[in-house]
C-alpha cells in the first residue's frame, strides 16, 4: 500500500520531545498509511541512535549541518513520495486520530494547497496557529509591543480571542509547527524559501500557495501540543534569527517603503535593544 502522507520532522538536539512525538505519531489510526521522514541536523545528542533503534521503518536523513527548518524540511519531502506533505516540529505531540482527520480534508478539498489545526501549548492554553495575511505595521507592532509584559497580554488575548478556534475558516497563513502542504502545490513552488534558517519561512510559503491560485485552511479537528520553547536555541539567538527571518520576508514581499521601514525598526531594535538582537 502507497503512503497517503509524509510526516516530515526536522530535529536538532531534541531527543527527549522527539521521542514522545514520534510515539504519538506511530500511535494514529492511520499509521500504517504514513512515510515518517526524520531529518536530523548534526545533534549531539543521541537522536540519530535513537530513531535508528527505535524506529527502523522511519527514514532518517543525517546531515553534517545544521541546516535550519525550511532547507531540512526541502531535504525530507525530497525523500518522501506521498501526496500529502505534513511538516512537524519535534517538540510536539499529535492527538489521536488528528492525521486521519485533516487528511482526509485535504484529500476531498483539492482547492486547499496548505492547511494547520488547532495547537495547544503545554499549559494547554491554544496558541496563535493561524492568521490573516500580516501587513507590515501588524508586523512590526508585534514585535515591539512584544517587548513590554503589559503589551505582550494584550498580543496574547488578541492572538487568542480574534477568532473561533473551533471554526473552520480560510486563513491567509498557517504555522510551520504544524503545516499541512500539497504535494504538487509544495513542488511547484520550489519548497521553502532557502534563505530562511528559521522564521517566518511558513509565512511566506503560504504567500507563494496563494500566489499559484490555492487556498489556506485553519481545520479545528485535528490538534496537537507544541511544547514551545523547549528548544535548545537561546532566546537571544532566536531572536537574532527571528529579525534576520523578518528583514528578509519584508525585502522579499512588500514595497519599497514598507522595507525601509523594517530596516529601521530593525536597526533601532538592535541599537537599543541588543540584548534582545544578539
Amino acid at each position: 500500500m502507497s503512503a497517503r502522507l509524509a510526516v516530515v520532522i526536522v530535529n536538532f538536539n531534541a531527543l527527549e520531545w522527539l521521542q514522545r512525538c514520534l510515539r504519538t505519531v506511530y500511535a494514529q489510526n492511520i499509521a500504517n498509511e504514513l512515510e515518517v521522514v526524520v531529518v536530523d541536523c548534526a545533534s549531539t545528542d543521541d537522536s540519530v541512535a535513537f530513531v535508528r533503534r527505535e524506529y527502523p521503518t522511519c527514514t532518517l536523513v543525517a546531515s553534517d549541518e545544521n541546516l535550519g527548518f525550511g532547507r531540512g524540511n526541502n531535504m525530507g519531502a525530497e525523500q518522501s513520495s506521498a501526496p500529502i506533505l505534513l511538516f512537524l516540529n519535534p517538540d510536539t505531540e499529535v492527538e489521536p486520530g488528528s492525521l486521519a482527520e485533516l487528511l482526509g480534508f485535504m484529500e476531498e478539498h483539492p482547492e486547499y494547497g496548505a492547511a494547520g489545526g488547532r495547537i495547544y501549548d503545554g499549559d494547554g492554553e491554544l496558541e496563535r496557529s493561524a492568521g490573516t495575511w500580516p501587513t507590515v505595521f501588524s508586523l512590526i507592532l508585534d514585535r515591539l509591543l512584544a517587548r513590554w509584559p503589559i503589551f505582550r497580554s494584550l498580543l496574547e488575548h488578541r492572538a487568542h480571542h480574534y477568532w473561533n478556534y473551533g471554526e473552520w475558516r480560510e486563513v491567509g497563513w498557517v504555522t510551520g509547527a504544524y503545516l499541512w502542504v500539497r504535494r504538487d502545490a509544495f513542488e511547484r513552488i520550489l519548497g521553502f524559501d532557502r534563505d530562511v534558517f528559521m522564521y517566518y519561512e511558513d509565512v511566506d510559503l503560504c504567500y507563494r500557495i496563494r500566489e499559484i491560485g490555492l487556498r489556506i485552511c485553519f481545520f479545528p479537528g485535528a490538534a496537537i501540543t507544541h511544547y514551545r520553547n523547549k528548544s535548545p536555541v537561546g532566546d537571544k539567538k532566536r531572536k537574532r534569527i527571528m529579525y534576520r527571518g523578518l528583514h528578509h520576508f519584508t525585502r522579499k514581499h512588500y514595497s519599497w517603503r514598507c522595507k525601509g521601514l523594517t530596516l529601521l525598526v530593525v536597526y533601532l531594535l538592535e541599537k537599543n535593544f541588543p540584548q534582545y538582537c544578539r
